[in-house]
């Protein structure tokens, strides 16, 4: 099957933009994720995917825990820089306002709501890494409408490395 086929597909179906932020003891990251689904109810879990060859895959192997930040209609230029892959030294949090979750992880306090979650499994499945998160706490942080993908990204995708 060809990747632009399913690509054009996936461009009809609305799936939600979200930052997901990555830290611990003030060293941080970031990600523009629009591959972000509910798994269970009871207990909360969502997935997350991220491309292999991204850069924050070791960071979030090695933190075991991320913030799921769903963004707002209006915040596809923030969506854009962190879709951009991360330059050695470069602190893409800088001027982001943001406050601490109970994981240590910075929450992106403009969004439109959080999920602070604890990395329970991840599973490799084709190009992707697939982390499963238990949610240990969440909160709706502003009345908007969500950031989607509908008609396909909005924002610059990320290069490989």
């Amino acid at each position: 099957m060809a990747k632009d086929k399913f690509q054009e597909v996936l461009a009809k179906f609305p799936l939600g933009v979200s930052v997901a932020t990555l830290g611990r003891g003030g060293v941080e990251s970031a990600l523009t994720i629009s591959w972000m689904s509910p798994v269970s109810f009871e207990p909360p879990h969502v997935m997350i995917a991220v491309d292999k060859l991204h850069l924050s895959v070791d960071f979030l192997k090695s933190t075991k825990n991320f913030v799921l930040n769903l963004l707002k209609a209006d915040q596809v230029k923030l969506a854009g820089v962190f879709a951009k892959q991360s330059v050695q030294g470069e602190n893409k949090l800088a001027g982001v306002k943001t406050r601490e979750a109970p994981s240590g992880a910075p929450i992106l306090t403009d969004a439109l709501a959080y999920l602070d979650c604890e990395v329970a499994k991840t599973l490799e499945v084709g190009d992707h890494l697939l982390f499963i998160g238990r949610v240990t706490e969440c909160d709706v942080l502003n009345d908007a409408e969500p950031l989607t993908t509908l008609g396909g990204p909005r924002y610059t995708k990320a290069k490989k490395r």
